[in-house]
């Protein structure tokens, strides 16, 4: 590859952005120096760091994007500039130096702090059964476990996961206040009445409820068991200033840690993305979420 350049634009927020390039923007140093030769819009995904490529004349290389997850990847004969752009030069995953994965509280400790500073778009909230953010970190460990040397907090969509934007979805119904979720417990996996969800509808109107495949509900605390992930799409409708309990089926999303049993869990706002048969039995899930040899990495 010649000689080129990136810019790179990070989204630490939780909803997909647009973002700007503009013409004119300073490339390379000294006596290399260019600039872009023309404005360049880019969509980036949430808490997602995009590498944007132009060559030596300040062009757009528009069939070559990178997207990196915890840090730059070296590419030869590639200079890597941070630039400010709409205010999103921030670097938002953060390597976790120092850890050796070794499964204690500290290493624990160690991802989930880290995630709390670095996902700072997510609500987390006991009270309201909210979270997303353990969720992640979750991942982010294990995936660190399997890739070895790639030590540190991923991006959903390195996760393989995707901000739910349906408004009549059951966390954002929960987050907008229109439905409180007063109970929501795990128990077993692969199974109808895996996840019993108790809610509450806050308006004066009935409320559509919608719970998607792939919905997200980690456990509230890390306890060394498996987060829960909706297996079919269900619909519930509930009246006026009413509370409704019903059953989920949901499979266990991580195939080395226990079962839930009778474990509080959050609503999270991510979706797992079908990767074609993820949801058609519980093997299929955990292959999905961990890959041939996931199973060796711990929770």
């Amino acid at each position: 590859m010649s000689l080129c350049y990136r810019v790179i634009l990070a989204n630490p927020t939780p909803h997909r952005r647009e973002m700007t390039i503009p013409q004119g923007v300073g490339l390379g140093r000294d006596e290399e120096r260019t600039t872009t030769q023309e404005e360049v819009r880019v969509d980036v995904e949430p808490y997602s760091r995009i590498g944007v490529l132009f060559d030596t004349n300040g062009f757009q290389i528009t069939d070559v994007c990178s997207i990196d997850d915890i840090r730059v990847e070296e590419i030869e004969d590639l200079e890597t500039l941070d630039i400010e752009v709409n205010e999103s030069s921030i670097r938002i995953i953060d390597d976790i130096n120092a850890c050796d994965l070794d499964g204690s509280k500290r290493t624990r400790d160690m991802f989930r702090n880290s995630g709390l500073s670095t996902y700072t778009g997510i609500q987390v909230d006991e009270g309201r059964r909210m979270g997303g953010v353990l969720l992640l970190s979750q991942l982010s460990y294990l995936r660190s476990q399997r890739d070895g040397q790639k030590v540190g907090l991923y991006s959903p969509t390195a996760l393989n996961l995707r901000v739910c934007d349906s408004p009549d979805s059951i966390y954002n119904l929960v987050e907008s206040g229109q439905l409180s979720l007063t109970s929501c417990v795990g128990s077993g996996f692969d199974s109808h009445g895996a996840l019993q969800l108790s809610v509450q509808n806050n308006t004066s109107n009935n409320l559509r409820v919608r719970i998607p495949q792939g919905a997200m509900f980690e456990q509230s605390h890390w306890n060394g068991k498996q987060n829960l992930v909706v297996t079919n799409e269900e619909f519930i409708v509930v009246g006026p200033a009413q509370t409704q309990t019903f059953p989920l089926h949901a499979s266990c999303a991580n195939g080395s840690a226990q079962a839930p049993a009778d474990d509080d869990m959050n609503v999270t706002p991510f979706i797992f993305n079908n990767l074609g048969n993820t949801f058609q039995d519980q093997a299929s899930v955990w292959q999905s979420f961990d890959g041939e040899s996931g199973r060796t990495a711990r929770l």
